[in-house]
């Protein structure tokens, strides 16, 4: 499904949900080129919308990539971003990388880390319908 060096983001308009899948092996060229995806689907929903994003091709993301992520993750909660579900593969490491991603974001209680593709969309799309 992904591809080994591309994020492949999606905008659910209906939803108002961005979701992003990475890829096996993550290059700062593609994090750069998913940074620029990302900016025009938000500029397209505007305020109030939600991202999912699914890193389960990653046991952890690259270390020389964390701070662009945290930085991408601050610049959403700036420009509408209004609930976060990240799912990680089911190891430690992942979890505790991603928690501490979202923690350093300044997405507070906002953000969740979820091990289930499916538990993560239904949160996000109910906070939608509740909200």
């Amino acid at each position: 499904m992904s591809s080994e060096g591309v994020f492949e983001v999606q905008v659910h308009e209906r939803e108002r949900i961005v979701e992003v899948r990475y890829p096996r092996r993550p290059s700062k060229e593609a994090l750069e080129a998913y940074e620029a995806d990302l900016k025009s689907a938000v500029q397209k929903l505007g305020a109030g919308w939600r991202c999912l994003v699914d890193q389960t091709n990653l046991d952890v993301i690259p270390p020389h990539l964390t701070d662009s992520i945290t930085e991408m993750n601050r610049w959403a909660a700036q420009h509408g971003l209004v609930a976060a579900a990240r799912v990680v593969r089911k190891t430690a490491v992942g979890e505790l990388q991603s928690r501490r991603i979202l923690r350093e974001s300044g997405l507070g209680e906002a953000a969740h880390v979820y091990f289930d593709r499916a538990e993560a969309w239904q949160q996000l799309t109910s906070q939608v319908s509740s909200g």
